[in-house]
């Protein structure tokens, strides 16, 4: 029988200054993912396990952004919802109202960016400030707006994530990463473009 609900986040090849959530459920599991296990102590907050992802030769961000999105085998087979939380950010977390806030044609529920409303806007945010390559940036957002996709169409705040697993989820973080592999690691491009372009319904 699969248990309800878990907390999970990934942490590879830095030290990460963890700010921990708020929980309404102090018996919640959590799990953390990295390949520097030796640099968290075991007993604090999340059970850590080691993961190593070099055989996908690809750099540190993406392997976080490959457990973000593509949710573990152990949590999606053995947990009918999670939580992934970015290390570097606190969250108050109430699952009762993270439930009643999915809607019944969505399994995938996120918070609104709250400066911008544009992908193109945040890439060239991205830019400035140094995240991610520049030239995979610019090229993905040509892409985007020669296929159509429009300005001002809506922006995510993907630092925390709650999902419903079902298979129609699955197959949409399956949408959602081959747009990261194939474009910038930046995923809070990526997201809006997927969800309009497959009809994936996120809740907000």
């Amino acid at each position: 029988m699969k248990k309800k609900f878990i907390i999970y986040a990934a942490v590879f090849g830095k030290k990460a200054n963890f700010k921990k959530p708020i929980l309404s459920d102090l018996d919640t599991e959590r799990i953390l993912y990295t390949d520097i296990p030796e640099r968290f102590d075991p007993h604090v907050f999340y059970k850590v396990k080691t993961m190593n992802l070099d055989h996908l030769s690809i750099n540190s961000v993406r392997k976080n952004r490959i457990v973000k999105i593509l949710i573990p085998d152990e949590i999606f087979d053995n947990y009918e919802y999670s939580f992934y939380l970015d290390y570097k950010h606190p969250a108050d977390i109430n699952f009762d109202y993270l439930v009643n806030r999915l809607e019944p044609d969505s399994d995938i529920l996120v918070s609104k960016h709250k400066v911008r409303d544009c992908i193109y806007d945040e890439g060239g945010k991205c830019i400035e400030k140094g995240k991610g390559n520049k030239d995979e940036i610019l090229k993905q957002l040509y892409f985007y707006k020669r296929d159509g996709y429009p300005v001002h169409n809506g922006l995510f705040a993907n630092y925390w994530m709650f999902r419903r697993h079902t298979k129609r989820m699955r197959e949409q973080m399956h949408i959602w990463w081959s747009e990261v592999e194939k474009h910038s690691e930046r995923d809070q491009i990526s997201l809006p473009y997927v969800a309009w372009k497959h009809n994936m319904k996120i809740s907000i």
